[in-house]
């Protein structure tokens, strides 16, 4: 799930940066300026934040709680990690919920400059928010049946 995720966000990235290079040559360089840049650079990285919130969640490179990490035993440990994950699960299904209604609302609309459909955009909302959930259930479960490590150090999820 993570790599093709991951190779996802990089393509995202990657476009984000040939577009605002483009941009600036175009502005400073030739004295005239590509009309829809901005607009596209920000739906981009609407698309970029929310699906790299769920890649950071799923290799545990997020922020998080790390207050009591060093308090308690394995049982306080658990317990912790769940509750973390389970306000992390809340945040998803009511970020689903909520852009799941944004988008039958508002998705029609069609985007100034690029003339897009705002549902492209803002189905980012109810995608990373579901992806988020589904990965705070997955780490919820690990805590109760932790994942297998290989030989080569990787975890074999579920």
């Amino acid at each position: 799930m993570v790599i093709g995720l991951d190779h996802v966000i990089g393509w995202i990235l990657v476009a984000l940066v040939v577009l605002n290079g483009a941009s600036v040559f175009m502005r400073y360089v030739m004295l005239d300026s590509i009309s829809w840049s901005e607009e596209g650079i920000r739906y981009l990285a609407c698309w970029m934040a929310l699906l790299g919130g769920v890649s950071a969640a799923w290799m545990d490179e997020h922020l998080d709680m790390n207050l009591f990490d060093e308090i308690g035993g394995g049982t306080f440990q658990a317990v912790q990690r769940v509750g973390l994950q389970f306000l992390t699960f809340i945040f998803g299904v009511v970020l689903t919920w909520q852009g799941v209604i944004y988008c039958m609302k508002s998705g029609m609309q069609t985007a100034p400059s690029t003339g897009i459909l705002m549902l492209f955009v803002y189905a980012s909302i109810p995608i990373g928010g579901f992806l988020l959930a589904l990965v705070s259930l997955v780490k919820i479960y690990d805590v109760f049946v932790p994942p297998a490590i290989s030989d080569h150090g990787a975890k074999h999820v579920l």
